[in-house]
């Protein structure tokens, strides 16, 4: 996780452990597909008590389930606008893990090819959204935490295991590939914007990418996508959504 977000969610639990805010959300995506035997339903390991990769240790027997089985959704990249890809049929503790098995929604094609993706081995991580209920520091002014009772909110399919925050701000990083993002109610205009000029400056690229044929071909349909863009847009520094 990189250091602003890892910032941000100290702050959020100080915040909280001081009774001045709500329990803040947090993401750990260290969840892992589990090879099965064929005809077995697919499970995964979506928590485990061991160090992560901040430190953090959550503890299994801290897990509380019984709002997240009222609804069980299953993601994809903890984005609650799109709709669900199937539900969770089991997530239960096992030792020193916390296991989930999944009902696709095989009428959803999107969800059938993220499910096939699982299968074949492109995918293979998976990441929970909790909220923090009781905590400790970890012994030694580490600023890591043993996380000893958590509420599971979702449980995501992810492509990249990245805090959903540090997918969208790595818009604004430039790089030479589109990174997924995600808005919601609370993001600034002026980000949204910046992550639509983003988005048409990625496309741009892929066309000029493009052998000359295939440029001519893709044309028609990239305009579009372009146009609505920029009518998204406004030159003058607003944005129309």
């Amino acid at each position: 996780m990189p250091d602003q977000e890892r910032e941000e969610e100290l702050e959020a639990l100080e915040q909280y452990r001081k009774g001045l805010q709500p329990a803040p959300i947090l993401y750990r995506a260290n969840g892992i597909k589990v090879d099965t035997n064929p005809g077995e339903p697919m499970t995964f390991i979506a928590s485990e008590e061991s160090e992560d990769r901040m430190g953090d240790v959550i503890e299994v027997a801290g897990w509380q389930l019984d709002n997240f089985h009222k609804n069980p959704v299953f993601l994809y990249m903890h984005d609650p606008r799109l709709l669900p890809m199937g539900k969770w049929a089991k997530v239960w503790p096992e030792a020193k893990q916390l296991l989930a098995s999944p009902i696709w929604d095989e009428k959803d094609e999107f969800a059938k090819l993220v499910k096939g993706k699982y299968e074949d081995g492109f995918m293979r991580a998976i990441s929970v959204g909790f909220k923090p209920l009781e905590f400790k520091e970890v012994a030694g002014g580490s600023s890591s935490f043993i996380f000893q009772k958590q509420e599971l909110l979702e449980i995501s399919a992810v492509a990249v295991p990245a805090h959903p925050k540090a997918l969208r701000r790595a818009l604004s990083g430039r790089s030479h590939y589109w990174i997924p993002f995600q808005m919601d109610g609370d993001t600034p205009i002026a980000e949204m914007r910046q992550a639509l000029v983003a988005l048409k400056d990625e496309i741009g690229a892929v066309l000029k990418s493009l052998p000359a044929q295939a440029s001519i071909e893709a044309v028609p349909e990239w305009d579009e996508v372009m146009t609505e863009i920029s009518r998204m847009v406004d030159i003058k520094g607003g944005a129309h959504v």
